[in-house]
Formats: C-alpha cells, sequence, structure tokens
C-alpha cells in the first residue's frame, strides 16, 4: 500500500470503484492511448464528482512503483488553470500488482488538440482560426511556465505535444499526460542525467538521446516542435514518413527563414487571415527553440516575452542548425 495520504491533496479510488466507472475499462470508453498507458472515461457514483478520465499504466518499467509514487505525490500538490488537474490515484489496494496502477484527472470536455488542428474526419471538426490557436500556444506557454519557475524545483514534462494537449468548452488549452513527472535540482536550467525523454520521437530533444540527459531546454525543443505544427497546420510525424528526414517539419521552416519568406509556412487553410507579426513569432519563436544546442534556447519566460510582444527583440537563429546528411546511394 502506497503512503502518500499525506503528500497528496488527490483522492485515493478503490480499483473495483474505477474498474465500475470504465465499465470494467471497456473499449467504448476508451478515450485514447498514451506512452504510459490507456486512457478511459469514467462515470463515478458520485453526484458531487464530474466524469473523470482514468489512465490505466500498462507500460511496465522497472521503476514503475517509484514513478507512480512520484507523479502522484508531485502532481497532487500543484495546481493550475492551464493544466489537467490529477483528482485522485489508486494503487490496486496493495497487492503488488502494477497493472492496476490508476491516475485519475479531470475530464476536458473536448478532447485532445491534435483532433482539433488535424482530425477533419468527424462531423463536429471545423478549422481552428489564427485567433484561437495564438490563445491555445499562450496558454501552453503559461502551463510550461509555471512548472519551469513557478514550483521549488523546475517540473519537467517530458512529453509536450498535441496529443497532450486537452481543451475545455471554451477551448482553454490544459497541458496534461505527464511522462511520468521528474522535478530536476536547483533553479533555472535543471538537468536530469539517466533519465529520457518519452514518447513520439519527432518531439524529442535530440541530445536526450544522444546523452541521456533532461532539462528544461529539452521541454523547450518540445513546445518549438509544437509551435511549428500550430502554425504551419503540418504533422511533423507525416513530413518526416514522406521527406524520410527526421526533422522535416525544422528543416522546411528553417529553408523558409533562410529566404526570408518564413510566413510562407503559414497553414494554406487560414487563407492568409492571420496576424502576420504573431504568426512570424510563432514561427520564430519555434526555430530558436528546436536549435540543436541547448544553451542557445530561449527559456520559456524569453520565449513568452517574444511571442507576446511586437517589440520584444527576436535574435536571430543560428543556421544550419541541423548537420547535413549524406545521401546513400539509390
Amino acid at each position: 500500500m502506497i503512503n502518500i495520504w499525506e503528500y497528496s491533496v488527490a483522492r485515493k479510488f478503490s480499483y473495483p470503484k474505477l474498474a465500475a466507472a470504465t465499465n470494467n475499462f471497456s473499449e467504448d470508453r476508451k478515450l485514447g492511448a498514451g506512452s504510459f498507458g490507456e486512457v478511459y472515461r469514467g462515470d463515478l457514483q458520485d453526484p458531487s464528482m464530474p466524469p473523470v478520465a482514468v489512465k490505466r499504466l500498462t507500460t511496465m518499467m522497472q521503476r514503475t512503483m517509484t514513478d507512480y509514487v512520484t507523479e502522484v505525490t508531485t502532481l497532487g500538490r500543484i495546481s493550475h488553470r492551464n493544466l489537467v488537474r490529477l483528482v485522485g490515484w489508486c494503487d490496486g489496494g496493495g497487492d503488488g500488482d502494477n497493472a492496476k496502477l490508476l491516475l485519475v484527472y479531470e475530464l476536458v470536455a473536448r478532447g485532445s488538440l491534435d483532433r482539433h488542428l488535424h482530425g477533419s474526419d468527424s462531423s463536429d471538426w471545423r478549422l481552428l482560426t489564427w485567433a484561437e490557436r495564438y490563445k491555445i500556444v499562450l496558454d501552453i506557454g503559461y502551463a510550461i511556465v509555471y512548472l519551469h519557475t513557478g514550483c521549488p524545483s523546475p517540473i519537467l514534462h517530458r512529453d509536450i505535444k498535441p496529443s497532450n494537449v486537452m481543451l475545455d468548452d471554451d477551448l482553454v488549452a490544459k497541458l496534461g499526460d505527464f511522462g511520468l513527472v521528474r522535478q530536476a535540482p536547483g533553479r533555472g536550467q535543471g538537468t536530469l542525467a539517466g533519465t529520457a525523454m518519452i514518447g513520439s520521437s519527432d518531439y524529442i530533444d535530440p541530445v536526450c538521446i544522444s546523452n541521456g540527459t533532461v532539462s528544461t531546454a529539452s521541454d523547450m525543443y518540445s513546445f518549438g516542435v509544437l509551435l511549428l505544427e500550430m502554425a504551419t497546420g503540418r504533422d511533423p510525424a507525416e513530413m518526416r514518413e514522406s521527406s524520410i528526414r527526421q526533422y522535416a517539419l525544422a528543416e522546411a521552416v528553417q529553408e523558409s527563414y533562410r529566404r526570408a519568406k518564413v510566413l510562407q509556412m503559414a497553414d494554406d487553410r487560414l487563407n492568409g487571415n492571420y496576424v502576420e507579426w504573431q504568426m512570424e513569432r510563432v514561427l520564430v519563436v519555434g526555430l530558436l527553440c528546436v536549435q540543436a544546442h541547448r544553451q542557445d534556447r530561449p527559456t520559456i519566460k524569453e520565449s513568452m516575452a517574444m511571442l507576446s510582444y511586437p517589440a520584444h527583440t527576436v535574435p536571430a537563429v543560428q543556421l544550419p542548425m541541423y548537420p547535413p546528411i549524406t545521401k546513400t546511394a539509390e
């Protein structure tokens, strides 16, 4: 049994209660799957409790239990309007079965950002306007500011991407589904060794892969890819698959920046209906965040200043960002 009552304000639920709430984790209740498990809609038999999202951890790791306790004790003590709130937890009743480790989050009404940005296959889908996208970008930034600078030690998200951003009825963005949360020592550019970024490779800082460390700059890399995706409307995974280039989206924006025509990368579906300085800032700050060397990337506070104010000085992006790749023989 995990003794975390004194460390978290989140509520403890019994496994049978959450199993009943999700109809025994039935497929028709499934909302999606993340890096560490599957997420289901839960309807609790409690008039004081709204519907919830129940994440069942299914990916087994050597330190799953330690990571799980860290997740609950850390997220249970933080609160921000742009973070998905941790409502509760379940450790399976102390039976030692890691498959019964559950996390319970608030259910955010409109689902994930990637569906609204790319998913045109449903009858209720509509294109996000530029004003909506720009506000969402700032909302995500506010969440990262809180995680990196608003806590006693920086909290590293490690899995920032559109599928982990939820939108409520008012299109307020909430960052959720942490890649099993980590706290970095000290303030500023906290760095942790012996851990890794989690999730989709297109959003992972290449430095994490090369030297096995994560930092606030790693989150900034992921944020940068998200910025480029929001501005261009292009899915980095689809671009990579079509071009066989790991950094196809960043390289395409980089090339347009090199030719002083970065606005040509704006999402064609917007038909030019955007504020030019905002679009340019989102693209350029995205490029700054995905630079190869961590020391060249802006902090989240520097990024938000550049994104928010047209008169704010924006440094030139140091090009090229990526080494040339030698083509193999056909």
